[in-house]
């Protein structure tokens, strides 16, 4: 006779959890094991390679001209690594402009007639699954479940429908920057100087209102900074799409990034003094923070003495001086967390109307940029963005910037020539 099969001996779930934190810990010792041994290696390396100065003896003109060997060597290694950075930065343009011929050929596709029919959610899994499902699905109150069935089953079929269909889109978030404002007609740094829109930005707001009207949104609530460039767009969007009724919540902390003692300058005179690179290190990086403003600054009084910033949820004398992106997104977070992101997740369709360095930063944090891709994200004016999330508030999809896709790469290329030195005449 054939002997029954030996059973599998079973391992409770507590013994599994035992299991699984060691080896978590042995895992996190060998990483800060393998961590200290790089850093070691790195110390070594320098000392090797790179051994102490001996300054002692030396005169000052010795020394001017050891600084001037340094400053030497480091514009090299910068040029270098710009030069990585360009031909990255070009790849990405040439790889986001297949997927928009990409995109563009599926939708020439001719797609067959469907008769529109009502069938409810439990018929519609009734029929993907089959006559297994007999009871009412509702999705949140079946995570459970579907955990469960893993457990005891393994990853199925089923399991994994209803998975998709959690990842699947469920909140829309509509980012845009303002139209064009009158110092980004001078190609000035705005900042936080307040500008109202040039007679183009005015346009610009119009004609995203009436493409969001004609595409069917609807929006539930707006927030805005406390610059008028920012709420003069969001309300003339509003009036062109016919929902002035729409709530507007104001907050300085979806400010334009504060740029210091670079505001009111022309940035193609600063790209023709410093260097293009240069100027687009002070306007597109993420960790480098400029010179900050001071009481001598030409518009300093005109933005410290604004009545607008004694309705700031910190002091008058807390707020920025001068500001990097990533300090954008440390200020901006908080406000992100505690009031916006409540009201998306109560299934309203909210439209940010800020400007291009704090949408930026937020694109940033919801898509995961790394520090050096962010720098070659370009969001121009008045093009409203479209991001489809999931229910961790997490895209499904690429970022859609909505409109005349010729149009947009248009803008897009006339936002980066700003930083471009212009030749004199």
């Amino acid at each position: 006779m054939d002997r029954p099969p030996k059973q599998k001996p079973k391992i409770s779930a507590s013994r599994r959890l035992f299991l699984k934190t060691k080896l978590l810990k042995k895992a996190m010792t060998m990483l800060e094991n393998e961590k200290q041994v790089r850093k070691d290696e790195r110390e070594r390396t320098l000392t090797e390679r790179v051994p102490g100065l001996q300054l002692s003896g030396l005169s000052l003109q010795d020394l001017q001209n050891l600084c001037k060997e340094l400053h030497q060597k480091i514009d090299v290694v910068d040029e270098e690594r710009y030069d990585i950075a360009a031909k990255v930065s070009k790849n990405e343009r040439e790889i986001q402009d297949l997927s928009q011929k990409i995109f563009e050929l599926k939708g020439k596709m001719k797609r067959p007639n469907l008769r529109r029919v009502r069938v409810s959610a439990d018929a519609m899994l009734g029929a993907l699954l089959g006559s297994k499902v007999k009871e009412s699905v509702d999705f949140k109150a079946n995570l459970k479940t579907v955990k469960k069935e893993e457990e005891k089953a393994g990853f199925n079929t089923h399991t994994g429908f209803l998975l998709l269909v959690l990842r699947m889109s469920k909140y829309k978030l509509f980012l845009l920057r303002h139209g064009e404002g009158a110092w980004n007609k001078e190609n000035r740094f705005c900042s936080w100087v307040d500008q109202k829109l040039s007679e183009d930005g005015v346009k610009e707001a119009q004609d995203c209102g009436r493409l969001l009207k004609e595409q069917g949104y609807k929006f539930d609530l707006v927030f805005t900074s406390i610059l008028s460039r920012s709420i003069q767009t969001a309300w003339l969007v509003l009036e062109a799409m016919g929902q002035e009724w729409v709530p507007v919540v104001k907050s300085w902390r979806l400010n334009e990034r504060h740029y210091g003692s670079l505001i009111g300058l022309n940035r193609a005179e600063m790209a023709l003094q410093h260097g293009e690179e240069k100027v687009k290190l002070w306007r597109r990086s993420y960790d480098i923070t400029p010179p900050q403003i001071d009481e001598s600054h030409p518009y300093f009084l005109e933005i410290y003495n604004d009545r607008r910033y004694t309705t700031c949820d910190v002091p008058k004398e807390d707020l920025p001086r001068a500001e990097s992106l990533k300090e954008v997104l440390d200020r901006l977070l908080p406000y992100w967390d505690s009031t916006v992101v409540p009201e998306i997740r109560k299934g309203r369709t909210v439209l940010i109307s800020a400007h291009g360095n704090s949408c930026r930063a937020l694109l940033k944090h919801l898509e995961g940029i790394s520090d050096e891709d962010i720098a070659s994200v370009t969001l121009p004016t008045g093009i409203p963005v479209l991001l489809e999330l999931d229910e961790n508030l997490r895209p499904v999809k690429p970022r859609q910037l909505l409109g005349d896709q010729a149009k947009i790469q248009a803008a897009i290329k006339k936002v980066e020539d700003q930083g471009k030195a212009k030749p004199s005449t």
